[in-house]
Order: structure tokens, then sequence, then C-alpha cells
């Protein structure tokens, strides 16, 4: 065997000896004062033990307080400037579409509630619902018992309901995070700008309480889920009766209420919910008894309809180009566009830091607690559409960015008791957070959408016109004029399709005056169920069906008769000859019919004119060039006016800001008649003005012979179709309008 060899020993490297620093007599009075500092915090925070429920109380009730005030400061700004917001000392509501629950709550109050609405979607009206939706019930059961009048209580209620979602962020964070989460997330939700916004002074609409109902779903459905015992029970029933209470709220979407309410009600069964046997056989015996009848009592394909209604909700928000023949309606409503991310932003936390800071506490909740997460799912998809599809998903990013922030503090603050200084951290960083929504929510006006001069023009028409009279109006006035007006009207913010849009527009954008009033006065008789006999008559061919409305009512009777005769139209229904469809297209009888046009026309011209001149053929319509100028007026050869307008009569140049217009026409309006300038020029805009209401606008050369532009500014009309009944430029005018066969009857008449 042969010699082991000896390793060689392993040098050893000799660690140094840390040296202690001799501590200095002021480290260790600064260590002293902070291990002071802390255990006075700590004692503090001993002796408060006791009351940390009244603490919370206390803090939840002043963060309602700042939740009511941002949502109420602006009557400060209303009552500076009357004429901005208020009418005959009344707020106006900020949004369109509350005129139309406020119309079911003064029905309700005056005891005129009827199951059809006979001044909706002229002629065949709009059933109502029974029960009428709960937001209207609400405030007609305020107006019988409160000395307040409708338009207060319009006013002022969605400001106080909307403060109703601290409730469920809160007890949703203290779930989650404990107490700081649970105050913080309810601050944020509060402050969010979109949702403020959307639940403040005179929005009298279902959003104010919409993110609500479905936040305190997913909590009660989220304690159903991990409670144990029979008290898990009192959370189902409670997470039911919200369900039914958000049906009968937002009533005119029943489908989208049951996924948003049922969705947390599946993740408890699927991830939670874990009975004994006997108990497990009573709940899903008595469920599946319960879904049977509603299955029997509204269609075994009730799941489909509710799968298909939810996808065509979606289509109509989501769809911005041409599908079809008919223009997409949702490319023309501001609430449906995409918004970019730093406008999300802006109207969500207005900063960049506590949007992040929002981000990155849903992440570390999702990651942290998994399945507890998955109840709040429904607002996070909700919210993230927004960023996809519509702005006005944003307002359930209100919750979203509200827990996301709460976990973050909630974080910090349970740090706490090991470094004390988090203490004040916490708050701090609370504060800086808060601070950029709460000055935006503070400085921001939100004004009514209808000003009280066009307000005033919708009194007006009540005392102008018969009980029984239909103003025709672009669809956004639809609702105040059934309030203001009780008048019947054609479309509104429920009937705005693109198809019935392009009908809409047609007599506004249309050179022909009588063509106009002809179909307006036959719409108002057959609507849109008589435009169908028209396309089924021509072969269900839409083009040819539109070309042949037109055609047949811009001739007159006489000239219509050989136009249907030679069109040889199928019998639908009751019209079966040429006579028949002649007194079709030009009925002896309907409802009074009248034109109201607005200052709002001037500024959605973009829009309206596009939808009343589309091409069903060529699938496209025509984007105008129209900007009125307000107090215009001629001096020393130029015409001054708003934004800096000033036009050298001589060289026919417009200029405005920094633009330069080369004009080719400019048409004068006076007392007199019109007087019309030329300029050499072979393309160019042109400017109209009316010189008594010292109101004008730069056009192009289509709008300016459009019946709008011919009525509202150059006030040229043919006495045979239109009569002015008020003409208050540049706010509002009332036109009666007259048919051929209106005519007809006057002219025997007299």
């Amino acid at each position: 065997m042969g010699r082991k060899r000896k390793r060689p020993l392993a040098k050893t490297k000799k660690k140094p000896v840390p040296v202690t620093p001799v501590p200095t007599a002021s480290s260790q009075g600064m260590g002293l004062r902070i291990r002071e500092w802390e255990s006075t915090l700590k004692d503090k925070a001993k002796r408060l033990t006791p009351y940390h429920r009244w603490i919370e109380a206390l803090a939840l009730l002043l963060i309602l307080g700042v939740g009511l005030l941002v949502r109420i400061e602006d009557i400060r700004d209303w009552n500076t400037h009357p004429q901005m917001a208020l009418y005959k000392g009344e707020p106006l509501l900020t949004t369109f579409d509350g005129y139309f629950y406020l119309t079911l709550a003064k029905d309700l109050a005056e005891g005129t509630y009827t199951p059809i609405d006979n001044n909706r979607d002229v002629p065949k009206g709009m059933s109502r619902r029974s029960p009428p939706p709960l937001i209207s019930v609400i405030a007609a059961g305020l107006a019988k018992i409160t000395p307040f009048s409708l338009n207060w209580i319009g006013a002022v209620l969605p400001a106080l309901l909307g403060l109703l979602l601290a409730l469920p962020l809160y007890a949703l964070g203290r779930f989650y995070g404990g107490p700081a989460m649970g105050l913080t997330a309810a601050l944020m939700g509060l402050l969010s700008h979109y949702y403020v916004y959307r639940s403040s002074l005179g929005w009298f609409d279902t959003d104010c309480m919409n993110v609500t109902w479905a936040t305190g779903a997913a909590y009660c459905f989220l304690r159903f889920g991990i409670e144990a015992g029979q008290k898990r029970y009192l959370y189902f029933i409670s997470g039911m009766a919200i369900y039914l209470l958000f049906l009968w709220w937002w009533d005119s979407t029943p489908q989208v209420v049951t996924v948003v309410s049922m969705l947390p009600l599946a993740v408890a069964l699927v991830f939670f919910y874990r009975p004994g046997r006997r108990e497990a056989c009573i709940f899903f015996g008595t469920a599946g008894l319960g879904i049977g009848v509603i299955l029997l009592w509204m269609g075994l394909d009730l799941p489909l309809k509710i799968f298909r209604h939810v996808a065509g909700a979606f289509h109509y928000i989501s769809t911005k180009e041409v599908i079809g023949i008919w223009p997409p309606i949702g490319a023309t409503i501001s609430e449906q566009a995409i918004p970019s991310l730093n406008e999300i932003v802006t109207k969500t936390t207005d900063s960049l830091p506590a949007f992040i800071v929002a981000g990155a506490g849903l992440a570390w909740l999702f990651y942290r607690r998994p399945k507890e997460s998955l109840f709040i799912s429904v607002p996070l998809i909700l919210a993230t559409l927004s960023f996809f599809f519509a702005k006005r998903f944003m307002i359930f990013l209100a919750p979203v960015t509200a827990l996301g922030i709460g976990y973050v503090i909630s974080g910090i603050w349970y740090w706490r008791r090991r470094f004390a200084v988090l203490s004040l951290l916490a708050p701090v960083l609370v504060i800086l957070l808060v601070w950029p929504a709460l000055s935006k929510d503070m400085a921001k006006t939100f004004w009514p959408k209808e000003p009280p001069h066009l307000i005033a023009g919708m009194d007006m028409a009540s005392k102008e016109t018969p009980k029984d009279a239909v103003i025709w109006a672009w669809w956004d006035h639809g609702y105040p004029l059934n309030y203001w007006a009780g008048r019947g009207t054609v479309g509104d913010g429920t009937l705005h399709g693109g198809h019935r849009s392009f009908y809409n527009g047609l007599p506004l954008a249309t050179h022909d005056e009588r063509l106009a009033a002809n179909f307006m006065r036959f719409y108002v008789s057959s609507g849109m169920d008589g435009i169908e006999n028209v396309y089924q008559a021509v072969g269900n061919d839409p083009a040819r069906g539109v070309n042949l409305i037109k055609e047949v009512l811009s001739v007159g009777p006489e000239k219509a008769r050989e136009l249907l005769a030679s069109a040889r139209l199928a019998p639908v229904g009751n019209l079966q000859n040429v006579d028949q469809w002649l007194c079709f297209f030009y009925p002896e009888k309907t409802r009074p019919v009248y034109l109201f046009l607005d200052w709002r026309l001037t500024i959605t011209n973009y829009w309206w004119y596009w939808l009343g001149t589309w091409d069903v053929e060529k699938r496209e319509g025509i984007h105008p060039m129209y900007k009125a100028f307000y107090d215009v007026y001629e001096k020393n050869g130029h015409i001054k006016g708003s934004e800096g307008l000033d036009i050298d009569l001589e060289k026919g140049e417009l200029r405005t800001g920094k633009r330069i217009i080369g004009l080719t026409r400019l048409v004068e309006r006076t007392e007199k008649g019109l007087q019309t300038r030329h300029y050499e020029r072979d393309r160019g805009s042109q400017f109209e003005m009316l010189v008594p209401d010292r109101f004008g606008a730069i056009m192009d050369s289509q709008i300016s012979e459009s019946v709008f532009n011919k009525l509202f500014l150059r006030h040229t009309f043919n006495p045979k179709y239109f009569r002015p009944v008020v003409t208050n430029s540049p706010s509002h005018q009332l036109w009666e309008v007259v048919g051929d066969m209106d005519g007809l009857k006057l002219e025997i008449g007299n």
C-alpha cells in the first residue's frame, strides 16, 4: 500500500474584528428621543383602542361629508351664473336622459302615469314599465311628502344617492385589509372624478347608484361564500335583495344587471360554499325550484336571451365603424368614444402616481388573496372595457382604483407595529393621493346640458302649440321636450339608432323644403313601421325604399300618383292600390307638427348633417363645415364678432385666431331682405349673418342650402310649408310645419 499524502493545511484568513462605534452624546440622545416618541405613539394607540369603532364611524361620516361637498358645491357657480343653470330660479339637469326619469316622476306625482306614453315614438307610442323605475318612484314620493319641487329633487337626489358607494367600498376594504383600507377606499371612491361627474348635482340618472348596487352585491355574496353557519344565508338574502332592487333601479337593462349581480354569487358557489349534505340539498333544491319557476314564466331560452341582450348592448356601445347599411350611431355619442390613457387618469385619480399605486395595490391584492379577489372581478372587467371601447365604463374605475389604493395604504398601516413612523407616513400618503382628485372635483363645474334659454323655448312651445302636437327636434331634445313642453317627439335618448337618426336628420339636412315638410307629416302619421312597409313593398330593398320616399314626398300629390303607379309596389297590409299608397304618403289628418331649431344644432352639425345626408348605397354621409359666431356687427368695412372674428368686406377674407379663410360669398339678412356679395374665388367657404340678431356663421355651400340654415340663419322660407311661430335666433325657433295636404285644406277653408 502506498503512503497517504498529507494534505496541506488550508490557510485561514483572520476575520476582521468589528469595531463598535462609540456612541456620542448626540446620537444617544437622538435614539432615545425616537424610542420615546415611538413608545408615546404606542401608548396613545393603546388608550384609543376602546374607541376604535367610534373613530371609524366619525371618519366615515367625515368622508361622506367630503363626498357631499364635492357633489353640491357647483350650486355656488349656478347661483352666480343663473343664466347658465337656473330656469325661473330652479336648477336644471346636467344630463339629457334625466328628463326621462323626471317625466315619469312628474306623472306619478300628478297621478297621470299611464301604461302607454303617446308622446314618445310617435305615432306608435311607448309602453311604460310596471312598476315604474325606482329612481322615479323615489323622486315622486319625495315630491309628495316634502315641500321641494321636482326640479330641486331631481338636482339634489343624485348627489345624496351617490354617497352610498362609500358603504360597500368600506365593507369590502375592511374585509380585505382592515379599517385603514376600508376608509381609504371609501374616500378615494367618492372622489373619483368621473364618478363624481355622474353622481353629482343634476345628474338624475341611474349612474349614481349602478356602481353601488354592483359592489354591494359583490360584498354580500363574498360574505355568503366565506361565512360558516346560518349567518351566511342572511348575506345571501341581502345579496338577492340588492339584485332585485338593482333590477328595479336599472330597469332598462335587466340582462346586464343579472350578469353583474350573479357573477359574484357564482364565484361564491364554485370556490367557497361547502355546506353539509342536508344543508346543500335544501339550498340547491330551493334555488333549483326558483330557477325552474323563472324559466317557465319567462321562457326556457332565457339564458340565451340574456346573452343576446348583453352582446347587443356591447355591440351598440363598441361599434364605431359602418357595419351594414346604416350609420353607426355610437360614433356620434361622446360618452361612447374610446378615451386615451391620459384622459382615463385625468378623470379618475387626476394623478399618474396615484393611478400607478392603484394598479400596484390591485395586483398585490390579487396576488395575496386570489380567490377572494375574484368577487371584485365584475367592476374590474367593466373598468377595463373603458380602455378599449367607451369612456362610459370609466364609472367602474371608481371602486377599482379605490380598492387598489386602499390595499397599499393598509399594508403600510399594518407595518406601523414594527416601524411607528409609518403611523404618520400612511395618512400623509393618503393626503398626497387624495389631493389631486379633491382639487379637481372642487375646481370643476358641471353645467346643465340644456341651458335655460333652450328650456325657455321648450316651455314656450307648451303654450304656443296644441296639446296633441308633435315637435320635431334632434333626438338630444326628446326627453327634455317631453318634460318641459309636454308634447310628442320622434326620437330621444333611447330611440336614436343609426336607421332612425337618418330619418330624424333628413328634414334638417335636405335642401328641399317641400320634402322636409311632407316627410315630417308622413313620419308623424306612419312612423318607422310605415317606412318598413315601404321597404317591404319594394322587395325589402332599403336603398330603393329611401329613394322612393324622397321622390314621392318631394313632388306633391299629383305627380306622386304617377311615381307610385310606375313603381308597381307590392301590396302590404291594407295598402293594396295606388290610391291607398297615395293617402299613406300624404295623410289627410295627422297630429299637428312643429319644427324646433336651436343653438345646439350649430355645434353638433358635424354629426346630424352626416346622418341626415347618409347615402345608403355608398354607406357614407357628408361632414359639413359650419362654425357659428355671436355679437357680430359691421364697422368701417369689417365684420367683427366673437372669437376674434374679423372679415375684410373688400377682400372677402375672414380671420379668426391665426386662421385666414378666403370667402366666395357673404350673405346678410337684414330687415329689408337679403344682401349678397360675391368674391372671385373658385373654391372657398361662405359667411352668412343675421344682422338684427348679431349672429353669423361660416359654412360650406352644401349646408348653407339646408333647410336648417335657410330657416335658422338666413330666415328664408316658403309659407306653403313652414310658418314661423317664434324666431328667437340664435337661441331657438319654432316653426309650424304645413304639408301639401294641410296647405290644400287651409286653402279650401279660406
